[in-house]
């Protein structure tokens, strides 16, 4: 048996690896991101129908020509398609579960023990986060675009599994700093361009990542903001509407200091970034 599992996993390429260790670091990812991450460049998908029955008397559309690479495709119900089989392979070796939390919504997929292991991590082992999904799905977004933009430099990823892997056991007296989301390290000098201002990055920076989902106690910022520009160089924000302003007031209440507040940067992210479905568009 375990020369077999050998043999199979012989067979996974660098594309199976990338997507294994995004969903390992990340606890869990959305089938829907995998594709992204799968695409040339990470280009977000286009909306486009899902595959539907033949009605009878319906004629077959003609087969895709053998042979060949076929290019990634664009639309969002497509690339699922492509990617399943490539998850089924993990899961045939024993590498991951699938999961289907939500009606209705597109399936998740977890590592097994076995396939941290086959990748080198030794992360605790850590029941299906389904209390956390949406939450995840946010910080993975972020993590699709860091990778995506054009600005960001070239960086190392840490994230928020592995940081909270290597904290010191919780002890009585003992306070520890803010865990953000994940934390890039930049590999090499930039700038970005923030609201029509250019921000200089420098090589090595370490820049604190939160994903803010919902309006965020504002007892909570006022601990957190400074704590993160202590141990952090920078702090980016992504913010849905709903907190994109209580994080813009906590940042001008509690860093009083001009140069602080340069260093953290809220970016908007979209309103509908957990929908798998397009919205319907409601006329008056």
């Amino acid at each position: 048996m375990a020369t077999n599992t050998v043999g199979l996993a012989g067979e996974l390429d660098i594309r199976d690896k990338l997507g294994m260790e995004f969903t390992a670091h990340a606890k869990t990812a959305r089938i829907d991101q995998l594709a992204q991450l799968f695409a040339p460049n990470l280009t977000p998908a286009v909306d486009d129908e899902p595959r539907r029955r033949l009605k009878k008397g319906e004629q077959k559309p003609p087969p895709r020509p053998k042979g060949g690479v076929s290019p990634w495709p664009e639309g969002r119900h497509k690339r699922v398609a492509a990617t399943l089989p490539l998850v089924q392979d993990w899961v045939d070796l024993g590498y991951a579960w699938k999961f289907l939390p939500l009606r209705g919504m597109p399936m998740w997929v977890q590592l097994t023990p076995a396939g941290e292991k086959w990748l080198g991590l030794e992360y605790t082992p850590i029941e299906f986060p389904s209390g956390e999904l949406e939450h995840i799905y946010v910080i993975n977004e972020v993590r699709l675009f860091l990778l995506r933009s054009t600005q960001i430099p070239a960086h190392a990823w840490t994230s928020e599994r592995e940081l909270q892997q290597h904290e010191p056991q919780k002890t009585a007296g003992l306070e520890l700093p803010h865990r953000p989301d994940g934390v890039m390290i930049l590999e090499d000098a930039g700038s970005i361009k923030v609201r029509e201002k250019h921000v200089a990055l420098e090589s090595g920076e370490r820049i604190a990542i939160e994903a803010e989902r919902s309006r965020k106690n504002y007892k909570e910022l006022e601990k957190d903001l400074p704590d993160l520009l202590k141990h952090y160089d920078r702090a980016w924000y992504f913010a849905t509407p709903g907190a994109y302003q209580a994080v813009s007031e906590a940042r001008e209440r509690y860093l009083p200091n001009p140069t602080d507040r340069e260093r953290l940067q809220i970016f908007r992210l979209s309103e509908h970034w957990w929908e798998w479905k397009k919205r319907k568009e409601v006329h008056p």
